[in-house]
């Protein structure tokens, strides 16, 4: 942490230690990070005898609700409790936190904890990080300013966020500190091998039939720099899968040999699409995504657009074309 973080990270200590009652959330459409980290704060706070509501706009997806806590995440917020603080976990901007929050706007002090360079600064207090590899790495380091104990629950989903986020270790974002809180975690008890069947060995057999089908959409421009996937509402209802079963599919796209950026499109209902960006590491995909008003890492990144299939794909094809030249030709 910088100093200026560690003066933030008092504010929220401070904030922790005279409030009794708190609310831990994260965005929509939740990932490994968000899951673990909304849950890791959630048990630290608990461990400090702390009344705490961990909630998630989205249901937590299958492969991640062996977490502890999982299975205590609330969707629908009680409009008439008032908070003495709220915490945002891994989240850009204050409408990625999911309509049902609107119901406590201004019911307690936002504390917004993130590590994505495009975060708007929504909050009351605002702990921005973008070196951080992951929003578990905040959640850590903010449980030891406290300080709490870390237990094995805790352990667990900080070392999911961490390794999520960071690719299994593969993505640029890794640091030597991402290694260090993943060996905390391992001495504490936390299984990596446990952990990894769980998380990347367990997929059902439906999800493996829509990835085989998400793959014959392949296409490939800019002589190969750019890889672009579809997945339709059509394709979803087929297999009878959930919009989280194609979390991670955008991957498969980058990791072409020759490609600069993947891309995925995800047909969230008749019109428009949730586009997903994913960088090897030289171009910021987090650029192409604010053309488009979202947001993110520069080696991943997401927003949404709406159109015909046929427009988006032209529009995210096109900027991520410009990127890629522009950056060249630096």
């Amino acid at each position: 942490m910088d100093r200026k973080s560690e003066q933030t990270f008092r504010h929220a200590v401070e904030e922790i230690k005279k409030g009794k009652s708190f609310l831990v959330a994260s965005h929509v459409n939740p990932e490994g990070d968000a899951v673990g980290s909304t849950l890791a704060l959630a048990l630290g706070l608990k461990e400090l005898k702390k009344d705490v509501t961990a909630y998630l706009y989205d249901p937590v997806p299958a492969t991640f609700r062996f977490l502890p806590f999982a299975d205590k995440v609330v969707h629908k917020i009680n409009e008439d409790k008032i908070y003495d603080a709220i915490f945002a976990v891994d989240c850009g901007q204050r409408d990625r936190l999911g309509e049902e929050f609107d119901k406590i706007r201004n019911k307690g002090k936002l504390i917004n904890i993130d590590h994505h360079a495009t975060n708007d600064c929504f909050g009351d207090i605002n702990i921005i990080n973008p070196d951080a590899c992951a929003a578990g790495e905040m959640v850590y380091d903010l449980l030891k300013e406290i300080p709490v104990a870390i237990t094995l629950d805790i352990a667990i989903n900080i070392y999911v966020s961490v390794l999520t986020d960071t690719g299994s270790f593969r993505y640029s974002s890794t640091t030597p500190k991402s290694f260090n809180i993943a060996g905390e975690m391992v001495k504490l008890g936390v299984e990596p091998w446990d952990i990894a069947q769980r998380v990347y060995e367990s997929y059902p057999l439906y999800k493996l039939k829509l990835l085989a089908t998400v793959l014959n959409t392949l296409e490939l421009s800019n002589n190969g720099k750019v890889a672009l996937l579809v997945v339709t509402l059509d394709m979803l209802n087929k297999a009878k899968a959930s919009k989280e079963v194609v979390d991670g599919f955008v991957n498969y796209a980058r990791t072409i040999d020759g490609v600069e950026v993947g891309i995925l499109l995800r047909e969230a209902k008749p019109g428009e699409y949730k586009i997903s960006f994913r960088s090897k590491g030289r171009i910021d995909v987090a650029k192409i995504s604010e053309e488009f008003g979202g947001g993110g890492h520069k080696n991943a990144a997401g927003c949404n657009i709406k159109g015909s299939l046929t427009e988006v794909k032209e529009k995210v094809i096109g900027a991520a074309e410009k990127k890629i030249y522009e950056t060249a030709a630096i």
